[in-house]
């Protein structure tokens, strides 16, 4: 559901017993999942190993409800707000930076949200996206393995606080695969990131860059 056009998955949503005004939570999740089906009580689950997607009825204004069993049963989880069917593929990579931000933090779980009162929010919308396109725009158009897996292993890293070995296991490659990507991406964008003032506004440029420029083409 998560990769399909919305017109295709709002129709089979919409008439689902479990919605609430059409509203749903994407969860990412990692480590201990076969409970999970029983304590969400969403129909929508799809497992794969240690990883996990699902979709939880939510009513619009609701704040995602974290399961009491996460942290006794070993689940990391990345909750989105909620959305409408029409929404859900940015959803879905909300709750996707959410799981990374828990995983880097080492919690439980972790509820995307857009604080007024961080640098997000003094930051004007309109500039904060037309200064990441810029700052993320020499990396339009590199070639292999793409500019979209070079903007993930970046994403990635910071939020694991430069750690080689779980940004790896993080994105299933080895670590050498990691430092020629950020290499790579260190020099089409022109920055040292042994600076800490480079990854500060790198992590922010990341954060700015809209949905749809997240899946550049290689």
């Amino acid at each position: 559901m998560l990769g399909a056009a919305p017109a295709e998955v709002a129709g089979a949503l919409a008439s689902a017993d479990t919605a609430e005004a059409g509203h749903w939570v994407v969860v990412h999740g990692r480590q201990t999942t076969r409970a999970l089906r029983r304590h969400r009580g969403t129909p929508y689950l799809y497992v794969d190993g240690s990883e996990l997607k699902a979709l939880v009825s939510s009513a619009p204004d609701a704040r995602p409800e974290v399961p009491a069993q996460a942290a006794d049963l070993g689940w990391v989880l990345g909750f989105s707000t909620p959305a409408p069917a029409s929404d859900l593929a940015h959803a879905d990579v909300r709750a996707g930076r959410a799981l990374q931000r828990a995983i880097a933090a080492q919690v439980p779980a972790v509820v995307h949200t857009r604080d007024p009162l961080t640098v997000h929010g003094i930051v004007p919308s309109a500039d904060a996206r037309e200064l990441a396109r810029t700052r993320f725009a020499p990396l339009d158009g590199a070639a292999s393995p793409g500019a979209a897996i070079l903007l993930d292993a970046l994403r990635t890293w910071l939020a694991l606080h430069g750690s080689w070995c779980r940004t790896a296991a993080a994105l299933h490659v080895h670590r050498n695969t990691v430092r020629h990507r950020l290499a790579r991406g260190a020099e089409l964008l022109d920055v040292d990131l042994r600076d800490p003032g480079v990854r500060m506004e790198l992590w922010f440029a990341l954060h700015w860059l809209p949905d749809e420029d997240q899946d550049r083409s290689g």
